[in-house]
C-alpha cells in the first residue's frame, strides 16, 4: 500500500511495516514493552485492591483479588500466583491480563495498554514517536496479543504442552495446542484417578483437587485453572461431588 507522508514523498506503509515487524530491534523493544506494561498493570491492581478491601498486606490484597477474579469472570488463579506476580517473579498472560484490565475499568487488556502507555520511540531513532508504520506495526502486534508474544521470545523454552495427564516444557513453535510457560501449572496441574482410600482432597480446610465434567464424563486435576484441552474452567471437588462419584 502507498501513501503520502506531509513533505510530498511516496512510502510504501506495507512493506515498511514488514520489514520493522521483522527486525531484532523490533523483537526486543516489544519484549521490553510488554514486560513493563504487565507490570504497571499489576501494581495499579494491587493499589485499587488495597484500598477495595482495606487489606495492608499483599497476600490480603491477593486473596481479595483472586475471590474477585472468580466471581466477577469465573477464571481461577490463586492468591500466590497473584502475589508471585506482585514480586515480579512472573508476568501474568491472557487472559488474565483482560480480566485485571477490566477490574480496572478497561475493557480489556489492549486499551489498557493503548491508555496507560506513554509515548515511545523506537530504539536509535529519536524521531520515531512520528513514524506511522512503526506504530502500524507495534499495534499490530498488540491486537494480535502481546503477551503471546513475550513468551515465545523470552528464551529457547518459553512453552509447554499436555501430554495426556501432564505439561511438558518445550520451545515455543506457534503450534495451536501449546501455552505459554506458567510455572505452577507446569509444575502442579497434573490429571489424576481419585480414591476416596488415598486421594486428599483436603488439607487444612483447604481443597487439593478439582474437577471438570463434559459430555457426561468427569476428570480431576490437582490444581485449578483452565481444563488443559477444553477450555473450561475447574471447578474445587465438593463432598457431594466425592461421595456420589468417587467413593464406591
Amino acid at each position: 500500500m502507498e501513501t503520502t507522508d506531509s513533505s510530498g514523498h511516496k512510502a510504501d506503509i506495507g512493506r515498511t511495516s514488514l520489514s520493522i515487524f521483522l527486525s531484532k530491534d523490533f523483537y526486543t523493544f516489544i519484549a521490553e514493552f510488554y514486560l513493563k506494561m504487565n507490570k504497571k498493570l499489576v501494581d495499579k491492581v494491587f493499589e485499587k485492591a488495597g484500598k477495595e478491601s482495606e487489606k495492608a498486606s499483599v497476600f490480603g490484597r491477593a486473596e481479595y483479588l483472586a475471590e474477585h477474579i472468580i466471581e466477577e469472570y469465573k477464571f481461577q488463579v490463586s492468591s500466590k500466583t497473584l502475589t508471585r506476580y506482585h514480586k515480579k517473579e512472573y508476568s501474568p498472560s491472557h487472559p488474565l491480563t483482560d480480566y485485571l484490565s477490566k477490574y480496572l475499568g478497561y475493557e480489556n487488556y489492549v486499551e489498557f495498554v493503548s491508555k496507560e502507555s506513554e509515548p515511545t520511540s523506537k530504539p536509535g531513532d529519536k524521531g520515531f514517536k512520528k513514524n506511522k508504520a512503526w506504530i502500524t506495526a507495534l499495534m499490530l502486534l498488540l491486537l494480535l496479543g502481546g503477551s503471546t508474544y513475550v513468551g515465545y521470545q523470552n528464551g529457547k523454552e518459553d512453552c509447554m504442552i499436555w501430554k495426556e495427564d501432564h505439561f511438558e516444557r518445550i520451545a515455543c513453535s506457534g503450534i495451536g495446542n501449546e501455552e505459554l510457560l506458567r510455572t505452577f501449572r507446569l509444575e502442579n496441574l497434573k490429571k489424576i484417578t481419585p480414591t476416596d482410600t488415598i486421594t486428599t482432597f483436603f488439607k487444612n480446610g483447604k481443597v487439593q483437587v478439582w474437577y471438570d465434567k463434559s459430555n457426561k464424563k468427569f476428570e480431576f486435576f490437582t490444581a485449578p485453572g483452565i481444563h488443559p484441552v477444553n477450555g473450561k474452567t475447574l471447578k474445587p471437588v465438593t463432598p457431594y461431588i466425592i461421595a456420589k462419584y468417587i467413593k464406591k
